[in-house]
């Protein structure tokens, strides 16, 4: 691996800001071309290119990791894949990509970028509830006990905040069964 690579895994693993920023600078402009030029928007471009480093950071953590391509090539295989997929689930049917488009991913990546979609259908819903549901939701994730969010929200009591807790769940689970994302997700499983 070249010095330049394993600079770019190592600003990924240990979140490096000046790291990062090199390559945001270095790759956003081509995998923004390469995106815009398929269909896509700069907004695409970049929220595909932010996609494809959690999936490398996710994949760069696990010890038996090792990177079998350069950098570019892996960074630019995730996005079009991540991208592809997006048309895909977009227009609902196959989309044909020209051969030289497709990419072999690295052993692997399939299940993290399955688990990248799976993650951003979850927080496209999330975002979809109300102020007070996110907030709560967010404590209960962040496993704060349910007297200090009730606590916290200013509810009457704990059986109170467990109510409100299962509410939102439950509106968070028909936003994410509702979009259109979730059968698709769910045929792959």
């Amino acid at each position: 691996m070249n010095p330049a690579d394993q600079a770019h895994l190592k600003a990924i693993r240990e979140n490096d800001h000046a790291g990062l920023q090199r390559i945001y600078q270095d790759f956003l402009p081509r995998i923004s071309s390469l995106i815009r030029n398929n269909g896509g928007s700069i907004e695409d471009a970049k929220d595909i290119f932010q996609d494809a480093l959690i999936v490398i950071f996710r994949k760069a953590k696990e010890p038996a990791f090792e990177l079998t391509s350069g950098f570019y090539t892996l960074l630019y295989g995730i996005c079009r894949n991540l991208w592809g997929n997006r048309l895909q689930k977009k227009s609902g049917n196959e989309v044909p990509l020209p051969e030289d488009y497709k990419y072999k991913a690295e052993p692997g990546l399939g299940p993290l970028i399955a688990q990248q979609e799976e993650n951003q259908l979850f927080w496209d819903a999330f975002q979809q509830l109300g102020q007070d549901c996110q907030r709560l939701l967010q404590l209960f994730f962040a496993k704060v006990k349910m007297a200090e969010i009730a606590e916290r929200m200013q509810f009457g009591s704990v059986g109170y905040a467990k109510k409100r807790k299962y509410q939102c769940k439950e509106q968070l689970v028909k936003l994410v069964k509702a979009d259109a994302r979730y059968a698709e997700l769910a045929t792959k499983a």
